[in-house]
Formats: C-alpha cells, structure tokens, sequence
C-alpha cells in the first residue's frame, strides 16, 4: 500500500495549535496590559500633575484677583496703607504661586506628546507671567499717593490695572487649557476604558472560537486513533478479517497500516499453527487408533485360528462358544472405540428441552446398577427435591453422566463408593458431583484432563473425559476436576438455567 506524505506528526500539529490558541490568548492579554498601563499612566499624569497645576494656578488666579480688587481702590481709599499692606501680601505670594506652578509643570513626564506640549506652554507663560510682574511699578504708585501726586497715581494706576488684567487673562487661559488637558484625558480614559471592554469581549469570542475550531481540529486529528482501538479491541476478540487500514498521512495512518500488516501476519500464523495441529492431531489420532486396535484385531485373529481348528477337529461346542464369546466381545470393544473417536470428531450440538438434571442421574444410576454391582460398587446419592427445570439435551447429559461414572468405577478395581449429589446451583441452574475413592488423578496431570488423548488408564482412548467437557460447554455449563480429600476424585458441574 502507498503511504501518501506525512503532513507532519500528530504531536506536532496538536503543538501549532496549542501555540495558536496560546498565541490568541497573548496577544489579548498584551491588548489588555498596554491599556492598563496607558490609562494608569494617564491617571498619574491627573493626579500628580494636571490636578496639583490646575490648582496651583487656581490658587494664582484667587490671589491675583485679590491684587486687582485692592488696585482698584487704592487710589479712592481713605487709609492707603491698608491698602498697600494687602498688595504687598499678594505680590509677595505671587512669586512663590508662580514658582510652585512651573516646578508642578516640570514635572509632567514627557511620554505623552500633548502633556509635554501644554507643560512647555505653561512653563513659558508662567515665566514670562515672572518676568513681567518683577517691575516697580507698585513702588512708584505708592510714591505718588504718599506725596498726594493724584494724577500721577491715577496714571501709574491705570497701567497697573491694564497690566494686572492682562495677567489675570492669560492665568485664565493657562488654566483653561490644564481643565481642557484634563477633561480629554478624562475622556481618553473613558474611550480606553469602553475599548478595553469591548476589545475584552471581542478577544474573548474570539478566544473561544479559536478554542472551539481548535478542539474539532484536534478531535479529527486523533479520530483515525480510536479507529485504531476499535479495530485492536476486534482483534482482540478474534477478528482477524483483514480490514482497509486508516487514511491518515500522520503516525497514526502509519500505524495503522503497521497494525493491519501485523494482523495479517498473526492471521497466516495461526493458519499455519492451526494446520500444523490438525496435522498432528491427525497423526497423534492414527497412532492412537492404531494402537487401540492392534490388541482386539490380534486377540480376533487368535481366536478365529483357535475356532477354526476346533471346527476342522469337530471339538466341543462349548469351546468354540467361548471362542465366539471372545471374538464377539473384541468386536464390542472395537465398537466402542470407534464409537469414541466418532464422538470426538462430532462437536456436539445438543437439542434443548426443560428437564430435570436430578431425576436424569437417577434414571441412569439405575440403568447402570448392574454393571455397578458386579464392580462391588456402592452408590451414595443425594438429589436436591427443589432443582429446577433447566434447558438440557438428555441424551448428551446422560453420555457424559456415563462416562464420568465408568471413569470412576474403572478408578476402583477392587471396589469401592462413588457419590453423586445434584443440588441447586446459587444464582440458577444445577450443580452435579461426582466423587469416587479410587487412587486419583496426579496434580501434574490434573490441568490438562480434559484434553484430548490425556488419560491415567492404560487402554484407555483418553477420548472420554474431552467428549464430557465438550458437552457441557455445548451447554454453556462448566467442569471442574478436583482432588477429593481423603483420596480420590471430584468432578463438579454446573449447568446455568
């Protein structure tokens, strides 16, 4: 068979895809991490630096609207050192404001463009804000209304008005833009935190396709191996029909083509196996056979030239009834034989019917009571009233019966007891036993009983014991062949209902 190329290992394909869906699920958490990290460094910039700037200049506009209130009135008040008391506060705090601020300004990291843009602005303005406040005009205002100069105050006083107005706009326009800086940041903080939702939502979809595509993916990547345990749980059970191997390029394919070969090769060994028994099976049968029919055929020929030569005398009729007897009697003993070896090569196939094991065991106890007592054979039985009706061909069960009771009278040359009990078996069915006394079955030989040709006896066919265990198989009971304490045999059978 052509293997068509191997697409690569099943290993490594089930790798690319775990790197896929691990791949999906870095980029998603990445996502995730760099929005985290811009909106926490925005949140910073809020509050380390835009809140503090925007409060600062805050705190520049309060005082500067101080300073212009009280410029407005210096000129009009009836005790100007009040007056100037307040300006001079203010214009002492200003510097300090105005330095504060611009420190704040410095501050402001330079990552994000827009930030870095407004703190230059600020920083700029705040410093021209400084340099245009360091004048002395203040002292020249006051100079005039302590010599009462009036017009000179009014004049001095209307540029410091202007000027003062004009500082107040662009701390006004300073502060707009920090509020304006802030509230987009605000707003990008809130655009960010929709698209991280969204973008969790969408990647984790996504994610779970992927996993799902994945999953059908792998699961067709390892379909052909449970196709493989299938057919390895069928050859298991004995099919070995060759079968088209799996299609698949990967290892998998590969060893299912491998197994299918090796399925092939166990099915022509056990052909080759299987012929070699019957062959030797056939052989080991032709030496028995020839063996068991050697002594009745000689004994035959022996006593045919005995007959004949009493006839050809004319001598009594009473020896050459005995002669008869004898010939007729290795005739029967041929028969049997025969009748054995028949009965081992006819697998039975019983014809079931309700019947009673008990009453058959009886029957055939008193069938062969005769031959029994002529063996000075005592028979002990115990039949169970309660045994049910089970499914039994009587004719196969009274043949292994038989034969299971001649092995034990044969057990017991010089007699003895043999017991047979038939009770209800737990869980349905019957159980049989049958025990004898005699000298018993060696352990080593114990195992292979029932096998055909194995037996303790020395003319015996070996036959007996593998027709009874076939037909209790036929059926679908068990035998069992146990050492009898004190001496003996047990053989026990159970027949399921």
């Amino acid at each position: 068979m052509q293997r068509t190329p191997r697409r690569g290992t099943v290993a490594t394909r089930l790798l690319a895809s775990y790197l896929v869906l691990l791949s999906v699920f870095a980029v998603t958490l990445g996502l995730g991490i760099t929005d985290m990290r811009a909106a926490a460094d925005e949140a910073e910039l809020l509050r380390s630096s835009l809140v503090p700037l925007q409060l600062q200049i805050g705190q520049a506009l309060a005082e500067q609207n101080v300073l212009a209130t009280q410029l407005n009135h210096v000129t009009a008040a009836k005790n100007p050192s009040d007056v100037r008391e307040w300006i001079e506060t203010a214009r002492r705090a200003r510097p300090r404001t105005f330095a504060s601020a611009r420190k704040i300004a410095e501050s402001i990291a330079e990552t994000d463009p827009e930030a870095a843009k407004l703190r230059d602005d600020v920083i700029r303005e705040i410093g021209a804000l400084e340099e245009e406040v360091k004048g002395d005009s203040f002292g020249r205002l006051f100079e005039a209304l302590a010599v009462g100069d009036k017009p000179a105050a009014d004049r001095i006083q209307a540029e410091l008005v202007k000027r003062e107005a004009d500082t107040t706009s662009r701390l006004r326009a300073i502060k707009s833009r920090i509020e304006t800086a802030s509230e987009v940041l605000t707003q990008r903080a809130r655009d960010r935190e929709r698209r991280a939702i969204q973008l969790l939502l969408g990647m984790g979809g996504f994610t779970l396709l992927v996993g799902a595509a994945l999953s059908i993916y792998a699961r067709r990547v390892l379909k052909p191996l449970s196709a493989v345990t299938s057919r390895a749980e069928a050859v298991a059970a004995g099919d070995l029909t060759p079968r088209p191997a799996v299609d698949d390029s990967s290892e998998i394919g590969e060893l299912a083509q491998t197994f299918e070969t090796m399925v092939g090769a166990i099915r022509d060994a056990r052909a080759e196996i299987v012929k070699a028994e019957r062959l030797a099976t056939v052989g080991k049968m032709a030496a028995r056979i020839t063996h068991e029919i050697r002594n009745p055929l000689s004994a035959i020929g022996l006593n045919l030239e005995l007959l004949e030569g009493e006839i050809a005398e004319g001598g009594d009729q009473t020896e050459q009834r005995e002669l008869v007897g004898a010939i007729k009697g290795e005739t029967q003993r041929l028969s049997r034989i025969a009748e054995q070896y028949l009965s081992m090569a006819r697998k039975p196939s019983p014809t079931l019917a309700p019947e009673s094991a008990g009453e058959i065991a009886l029957e055939l106890l008193a069938f062969m009571k005769p031959e029994l007592d002529r063996s000075n054979i005592r028979v002990i039985t115990d039949v169970d009233e309660d045994v049910p009706s089970i499914p039994i061909d009587e004719g196969l069960l009274r043949q292994a019966l038989l034969n299971l009771l001649r092995n034990a009278r044969e057990a017991m040359p010089d007699g003895g007891e043999i017991a047979v009990r038939v009770t209800k078996a737990v869980g349905g069915g019957a159980d049989i036993v049958v025990e004898d006394r005699g000298s018993g079955i060696p352990e080593e030989l114990r195992a292979t009983i029932f096998d055909p040709f194995i037996t303790t006896k020395e003319q015996g066919t070996g036959l007996g014991l593998a027709v009874t265990r076939d037909i209790i198989e036929a059926h679908r009971g068990v035998i069992v062949c146990e050492a009898r304490d004190g001496g003996g045999t047990t053989f026990r059978i159970h027949l399921p209902d």
